[in-house]
């Protein structure tokens, strides 16, 4: 039976850079500084950040580990440094293309492509690794002369990416997209239909559409599909090609198979490409097969970096934190390994690494039941927490919270304000778009992108044209309802239009959550996002939507959850440090009504932080008179809820800012 012993740690075969598998350097649990070694002095007067690739391996001759979750649960002294992890974006079920002359041929087939097409769809997820270069980079092509149609990557222009049909006299049309990144993930969808008169062909990175072009023939051509070219073709890598023969996708059609959602239209050819092996699959005919040629190959190697002190592409970098609540491996086939990068971060005069580790804890499912738990130190160390050790020292940090954004001008204020600003992240506390996700989603995306942004869901999102799906997909979330750790803050996001009753999965998740956070050291402040407030002054939505007072108020003040905050009204509202009132609920007892405040009291500040921009001026949200546990409250201004961290970010100082930079409501609350 396989078991946690069977789970191996490798490091990569160009020493630590990436690359293969080298399963001739393992690395043992539980033995310090086998991994970031030999960092001098010089690099600890000044501060470094460090990267290495390690490859996970079930080592076990025949069974598989099914539901594997990992996650970097904790790390040891010393308090100068910190770790994050990632999974390398390219490594396993997807194919490589060298950008010379390989591609896959998907065949001449009269029943899919190779036909009388007046609607057709196609998509696929590229990681290229080469644009703009002078090479024009066929992503797909199918013919070559009048009523071909293909996907390239612009020849000169940056973030460029196009999709071509050439009607019966042998000229272009052209949908464009000027969204694609080089050195990270894109979805890639593209649609004709000839019956619309106009923007016929449409072209979607990420969800969003670019410009569109004209054309009304129906497309006839008895030609070869390929994925890639002969020529100087695309270089990257390639997975998940539908096509759709009588289908022009619409907007959250798009959305949905970009989210992998059940509601997804099912395709008339689906290549996964996740085989590892062979020539990849069509899922829906289970016989017909796209031909690797010309040397594609599967890519089972991680990227590789120059150096130990370049940070590798496209990752997207993981904190210490909570197990995830969904699997984020899966399936782990027996002798099929996957990797992962660390990055270590040294602070200038930092003392020596010797004593530095890294604590991951993985749990997995045994097939014939049972499950398989325990520790690998990707840097050193294994299983466990931190035990008695002190708190990890702490960087100076500003957050911004808010939501009800919208898409409006005053959205765009906000936004500059945070940028102006500097914040080193944001919180959002759900409606985001009050309409499809792609404005949205649009706006913010540079804030996500950089790492620097997360939200919880309102009622808008589960309301409006594409749900939720658009959001989870721009987040990379599996549920509505999470944690996410920053520095020493832990936020605790909560699905407000969902089951949080005691004993529904939503509540059980917040208590383990919270069970976890008790016995990490690295964690000083909680806080609990939601989009629907627990109590306030009278204004256009009442309070206490779904009973959420009763399900966390006490459960929050006994384990230390400093802060909730929410929107839904669109206002700012924050009461005083109020304790859970059972006789009645929304009208909370006042423990502190005098700042500074501690985090030690036995009670919670409640802000209300909904003016994000959807509405402004006159059309922000009425308030009624002020109630006894509330400190402030104000219906003028757009803008963010502020967080500033000092004194190794044991002291608080919290403010709402508006869009002006004008500052409303300040106070301060230390960890002591």
């Amino acid at each position: 039976m396989v078991a946690a012993t069977d789970l191996k740690v490798y490091k990569s075969a160009s020493a630590g850079l990436g690359g293969a598998i080298d399963t001739a350097a393992q690395i043992n649990s539980a033995s310090p500084n086998n991994f970031f070694t030999n960092i001098p002095k010089n690099e600890l007067t000044v501060g470094e950040d460090y990267y290495g690739c390690v490859f996970w391996k079930n080592t076990h001759a025949t069974e598989k580990m099914d539901n594997f979750k990992l996650w970097l649960t904790s790390k040891s002294t010393p308090p100068d440094t910190e770790l994050k992890w990632a999974f390398d974006p390219v490594a396993g079920s997807s194919i490589g293309f060298d950008g010379s002359n390989d591609y896959v041929d998907c065949t001449n087939d009269a029943t899919l492509w190779s036909q009388s097409l007046t609607k057709f769809s196609f998509s696929f997820k590229i990681f290229p690794t080469a644009g703009w270069d002078t090479n024009e980079r066929i992503c797909l092509r199918h013919g070559t002369a009048a009523q071909q149609f293909q996907c390239h990557i612009d020849a000169a222009t940056p973030n460029k990416i196009v999709f071509q049909i050439k009607n019966a006299a042998n000229s272009a049309r052209q949908a464009i997209s000027l969204a694609l990144d080089l050195n990270q993930w894109n979805d890639i969808a593209c649609t004709y239909d000839n019956s619309l008169g106009s923007q016929n062909l449409k072209i979607y990175v990420d969800t969003v559409v670019g410009t569109s072009a004209s054309l009304t023939e129906a497309i006839n051509n008895s030609a070869s599909l390929r994925l890639s070219d002969d020529t100087t073709d695309y270089k990257g890598f390639m997975k998940d090609f539908r096509w759709w023969t009588t289908k022009a996708l619409t907007q959250l059609e798009v959305e949905d198979v970009s989210s992998n959602s059940p509601s997804a239209p099912t395709p008339n050819y689906w290549l996964k490409m996740d085989e590892g092996a062979g020539n990849p699959l069509d899922n829906i005919s289970a016989t017909k097969v796209g031909t690797l040629t010309n040397g594609t190959t599967w890519n089972t190697a991680a990227q590789t970096i120059s150096d130990k002190y370049t940070s590798p592409l496209g990752v997207i970098w993981n904190s210490v934190g909570a197990e995830p609540v969904n699997p984020n491996v899966g399936e782990l086939l027996a002798s099929e390994y996957f990797a992962t990068w660390l990055w270590l971060h040294v602070n200038p005069n930092a003392q020596a690494r010797i004593d530095d580790s890294a604590i991951f804890n993985f749990t997995f499912d045994i097939p014939q039941g049972g499950t398989g738990s325990g520790g690998s130190g990707g840097s050193g160390g294994s299983g466990g927490g931190t035990g008695g050790n002190p708190p990890p020292a702490n960087t100076d940090f500003k957050i911004a919270i808010a939501g009800d954004w919208g898409c409006e001008n005053a959205t765009d204020d906000v936004i500059s304000l945070i940028n102006t600003n500097g914040y080193d992240f944001v919180m959002g506390v759900g409606d985001n778009a009050y309409a499809s996700a792609s404005c949205w989603t649009s706006r913010f995306k540079s804030l996500k992108d950089a790492g620097k942004f997360d939200s919880g869901y309102g009622n808008h999102e589960y309301e409006e044209s594409g749900g939720i799906a658009p959001y989870k997909t721009f987040f990379g979330h599996n549920l509505t309802y999470f944690t996410h750790k920053f520095q020493n803050v832990l936020f605790i996001v909560i699905d407000s239009n969902i089951n949080m009753d005691a004993g529904s999965a939503q509540h059980t998740f917040v208590e383990n959550a919270l069970t976890s956070a008790a016995n990490d050291n690295t964690i000083t402040w909680k806080i609990g996002i939601f989009h629907h407030p627990m109590f306030g002054s009278s204004s256009q939505h009442t309070y206490n939507s779904g009973n959420s007072v009763e399900a966390f108020h006490k459960l929050f003040q006994d384990n230390k959850v400093s802060f909730v905050c929410t929107g839904h009204n669109h206002n700012w509202q924050r009461s005083f440090q109020v304790a859970y009132n059972s006789g009645s609920p929304t009208n909370p007892t006042v423990v502190d009504n005098t700042p500074p405040y501690s985090r030690n009291t036995v009670g919670l500040i409640h802000v209300i932080s909904g003016a994000g921009g959807h509405d402004s001026g006159s059309s922000l949200y009425s308030l009624g008179s002020q109630p006894s546990f509330q400190a402030y409250q104000n219906r003028t201004h757009n803008g963010i809820w502020e967080i500033v961290a000092s004194d190794n970010a044991q002291t608080l100082t919290c403010s709402f800012v508006e869009i002006g930079g004008d500052k409303f409501d300040t106070f301060v609350i230390t960890a002591t």
